[in-house]
């Protein structure tokens, strides 16, 4: 083929392919190599015509084709330039009053502009090429070249509504910040691909100019945010065809509301309907709240953890009740002591629900149908027996719940040794005449990532908690979940008050137990061990699992385990802000120069100039 015909669309079509292809490379030297080879596709067609005029060969159309070459490379200048320019901004500067932004949002008008004239101009250089030879043809010729160019449109026509269609449905953009906080990684891709059922994501969020006497400057700040927020959750879309998602602003639309009890502006609610409806709630909900932009870092993972905990596959769930536990006849006389309540939102959320005691092989065996052992406050001690048949399914990469009865023989011991730990049994205290505190210190972690108001707390009654304890060859690794807060103390001598030699501190009431890995040959399973463990059993009781966020703490722990690993391996999207400290000296050249140096200069040039053309006159 003629290079005349083919350069000029190898330049143009590199120029797009570049343009899609660029934020699919993480690392630098792909993205290095990728621009090295999309310059010069794009530069090829201006290369040909520089060789063809230094060798003497005349084209017609020699200006006219060297621009529109310069008009392709000029729009991958701006591209990498606006790229360039993508980093986080100076500590103490707004974003808003930064030049920066507004820069940016030019550049973007002139690559579109250069991009789209470069497109035109080739094709009508092409058109306009054709042409001319056909005046030199036949007639027959020409019509025939009529007939094909009117073909070709035919054909074309329909491959590009195709084209729009896919790109609309697929969603493909370009994220040009230097985070990519506009596009899910390749993590979540991969996990929200494992989703095969329908979800409703109704975001809560304001336009710009709506608002309300009063909460106008609330939902001045959401008008400013949802604009972002629309473009992630069409990211999210695009990742999963059972995703939908729809706005709402929840203080005008009143007549959409019906169907959503409990919800404001700034709430994102991800829901699902479940396997089995029941006469309340026909749905599985979880929440996520922005209100401000600086919601938005870790918004990704919340989403995405939000949708597999609506979305997850019915899970069996053994309780023990063969050792005075809570699931049982133990506690029929004491419905207060006991937790049918839990397990009724255990089924809200799609778990089904089993008794695991004599007559299901208990302490002989753990059924292998078993997603979460359920151990709630035993109050007698485990046989030898049941001790190895939980050790052995902890080897086996078993998920537990436990919560410890302080009041009860069993302690754990032979299980918290193994993790360096040990279970001090005392009584907590924070309010004078409270047998209850409030336990809201959480240590991250993504069981409490989808708390809304974590200054709630959990309704604890804490009489023991969890110490640290040398211990040789530990097999299980020990990661704080919840502690009391530094409000609270130890009421040693029982007697209600804080005392002199009675000190606060935070306590430490519930842990997270996995297995250790050798650093020499780091694990790679996606089943992973994981126990969580409770200090206490009354939280999770029918009296007290309504308060506060226990029943949400105790729900989001039983989706943790079961939650892929792949999930923690999303991180936050932060906008680290560099911090630039100068030194007095510096501080004095800036202001001698500002005042001194710089108008000095302007002066002389200035007044230079005007000597010399006055000169010349």
């Amino acid at each position: 083929m003629n290079p005349n015909t083919l350069l000029p669309f190898v330049s143009l079509v590199s120029l797009f392919v570049y343009f899609l292809v660029a934020d699919t490379f993480t690392s630098s030297l792909g993205k290095y190599l990728w621009g090295i080879l999309g310059i010069i596709l794009v530069s090829s067609d201006l290369f040909f015509r520089l060789i063809q005029s230094s060798s003497g060969q005349t084209d017609n159309q020699k200006n006219t084709r060297f621009l529109v070459s310069g008009l392709g490379i000029l729009s991958y200048l701006f591209y990498q330039l606006r790229v360039y320019l993508d980093f986080p901004p100076t500590a103490g500067v707004a974003e808003q009053a930064s030049s920066l932004p507004k820069l940016r949002d030019f550049l973007l008008i002139l690559i579109i502009i250069s991009a789209l004239a470069f497109l035109l101009f080739t094709i009508l250089l092409e058109i306009s090429r054709q042409s001319v030879e056909a005046q030199h043809n036949l007639k027959e010729k020409k019509n025939t070249l009529l007939q094909n160019t009117i073909y070709s449109f035919l054909w074309i026509s329909p491959l590009l509504v195709a084209v729009n269609y896919f790109a609309v449905q697929k969603n493909y953009n370009f994220d040009m910040s230097s985070l990519g906080k506009f596009s899910f990684s390749p993590t979540s891709r991969q996990i929200l691909k494992e989703v095969k059922k329908d979800i409703q994501i109704t975001a809560f969020f304001p336009r710009p100019l709506e608002s309300d006497d009063r909460t106008k400057e609330e939902s001045f700040a959401l008008g400013f945010v949802r604009p972002e927020v629309e473009i992630i959750l069409d990211q999210l879309k695009a990742a999963s065809p059972y995703i939908s998602v729809k706005f709402i602003n929840a203080d005008v639309e009143k007549e959409l509301m019906a169907d959503y009890a409990q919800v404001s502006n700034g709430v994102i609610l991800v829901r699902s309907l479940k396997a089995v409806p029941d006469s309340g709630n026909p749905y599985m909900e979880e929440r996520v709240i922005v209100l401000t932009k600086k919601d938005l870092e870790d918004i990704e993972r919340k989403l995405v953890q939000a949708v597999i905990n609506v979305s997850t596959k019915q899970k069996k769930v053994y309780f023990t009740s063969a050792n005075g536990e809570r699931y049982g006849v133990g506690f029929q006389s004491l419905p207060d002591e006991q937790i049918t309540k839990l397990t009724s939102f255990l089924a809200f959320y799609n778990y089904n629900v089993n008794e695991l005691g004599f007559t299901q092989g208990w302490p002989e065996k753990i059924p292998d149908d078993a997603d979460v052992l359920f151990i709630i406050g035993p109050t007698v001690a485990f046989s030898k027996t049941a001790q190895n048949t939980i050790l052995s399914y902890i080897e086996r990469k078993g998920k537990l719940f436990i919560t410890v009865d302080p009041t009860g023989q069993e302690d754990f011991s032979w299980l918290l040794e193994k993790a360096g730990l040990t279970l001090k049994k005392e009584n907590l205290r924070q309010v004078e005449g409270r047998p209850e505190i409030i336990a809201g210190k959480f240590l991250p972690h993504p069981i409490e990532e989808l708390f809304v108001k974590k200054e709630t707390g959990i309704l604890f009654l804490a009489n023991a908690y969890f110490e640290s304890k040398p211990a040789a060859n530990t097999i299980l690794t020990s990661n704080p979940l919840l502690e009391s807060g530094f409000s609270s103390y130890a009421d040693v001598n029982k007697n209600g008050k804080l005392d002199k030699d009675e000190k606060q501190n935070s306590f430490l009431l519930s842990t997270i137990l996995t297995q250790k890995e050798d650093p020499a040959n780091p694990s790679t399973t996606e089943n992973p061990t994981r126990i969580i463990l409770y200090s206490g059993t009354s939280w999770i009781t029918n009296r007290y699992v309504l308060y506060n966020l226990n029943s949400i703490l105790a729900v989001n722990s039983v989706n943790w385990l079961n939650q892929s690993p792949l999930t923690e391996k999303i991180l936050p999207k932060k906008e680290e802000r560099e911090v630039i400290t100068i030194s007095d000296s510096q501080k004095t050249i800036i202001w001698s120069v500002g005042l001194f140096l710089y108008p000095s200069l302007v002066t002389i040039l200035l007044s230079g100039y005007a000597i010399l053309r006055k000169r010349r006159k």
